[in-house]
């Protein structure tokens, strides 16, 4: 009886092992942003940088999102942070007729940005770009919005999720002026859904360098926010002209993601070169050095995102051709950058 229990004790001991071995550990999320805009052999709403190996695509195909899937699979990402202009927007169209509907779209998750210029400043009735959310009619656009993206989307076993919540990245927050978190949470409640804010706060320039002086940073040593971000820390007077991407980033960006990596959630961004249609300098960007950009954003200080997720990269941007930021494959490089991402996170093909 001894040797029986002996070995059922064994056995229990051994099965709890196995267990606690087979829990996943934590992983990192890389996303990156998408723009559906685009009307197939008509991209002349501003110039672009490249030349897609697509070509002059139309993003309400759902053939043109089932291979941006194939290749964002390829490249090791988990996911799309989609480009949300408002209801009945170009976004919304496009996103509805061509990558919802494209056969393949279970394999990878979405979110959205919210494009806040263009919706909130529309109504706060100032001309300098800033959005106050003391006015009404802010708080009601705001609200409208968040309920629509509930109803029509965050249903969806698609959507990226954080702990329940699904994300929403909220774009220039450091143009949000007075704004709480108690007014944060009667907008999320009036939405019916308490979401996962990652905020396009932190910025190169003025108090965003720091999150305890950013305008939605910390409030009594709390952020505002669930996590932060920094969409495009470009700023063409602190470029030197020509110079790679991956330097820019390390000489202007990095400390600024250290400090907000040291006091908050924070969401490293993954830039690998910039050449916009405005004339601005020039940042280079090869495949390479992309992977060198990635290796010095691993080494930043991580608080935990959420349950089963250490961290965030996020890559601006996947396909945004007015700024050269793609790393969508083209006529130049190819897959080069699919295959340097997907090298340095260490993903399986």
């Amino acid at each position: 009886m001894k040797r029986l229990l002996a070995c059922c004790s064994l056995f229990f001991l051994l099965l709890g092992f196995g267990s606690l071995h087979a829990a996943e550990p934590d992983r990192d999320l890389v996303l990156a942003y998408y723009y559906p805009w685009y009307l197939k052999g008509d991209w002349s709403r501003h110039g672009y940088f490249g030349e897609p190996t697509l070509g002059n695509y139309g993003t309400d195909d759902p053939q043109i999102a089932e291979q941006h899937i194939r290749w964002g699979e390829a490249a090791g990402l988990d996911g799309f942070v989609v480009s949300w202009g408002g209801p009945q927007d170009m976004t919304d169209k496009h996103f509805r007729a061509g990558y919802l509907k494209a056969q393949n779209s279970v394999d990878l998750k979405y979110a959205f940005i919210y494009e806040s210029l263009g919706r909130l400043d529309a109504v706060d009735g100032e001309t300098n770009e800033r959005v106050d959310f003391s006015k009404r009619r802010v708080v009601r656009r705001f609200q409208e919005d968040l309920a629509y993206l509930n109803k029509q989307f965050c249903g969806d076993d698609r959507y990226l999720k954080i702990d329940g919540r699904p994300v929403i990245v909220l774009y220039v927050t450091r143009t949000f002026r007075n704004l709480d978190a108690k007014l944060l949470a009667q907008i999320q409640q009036a939405a019916g859904q308490q979401f996962y804010f990652i905020a396009d706060e932190p910025f190169i320039l003025g108090e965003q360098k720091d999150p305890a002086t950013a305008e939605n940073g910390l409030r009594d040593a709390q952020p505002l926010f669930d996590a932060y971000t920094a969409y495009n820390m470009f700023e063409s007077d602190l470029v030197k002209e020509g110079e790679p991407a991956v330097n820019y980033m390390r000489r202007e960006a990095l400390p600024v993601f250290q400090s907000w990596s040291a006091e908050t959630v924070f969401c490293p961004t993954l830039m690998p070169k910039y050449h916009d249609f405005r004339g601005k300098r020039t940042l280079t960007g090869t495949p390479e050095d992309y992977k060198k950009m990635i290796a010095m954003m691993q080494d930043l200080p991580k608080k935990k995102v959420g349950h089963g997720i250490n961290a965030i990269y996020l890559i601006t941007s996947w396909n945004e051709w007015w700024e050269g930021t793609t790393i969508e494959p083209d006529t130049t490089d190819g897959e080069a950058f699919l295959k340097a991402n997907r090298d340095a996170f260490g993903r399986e093909r």
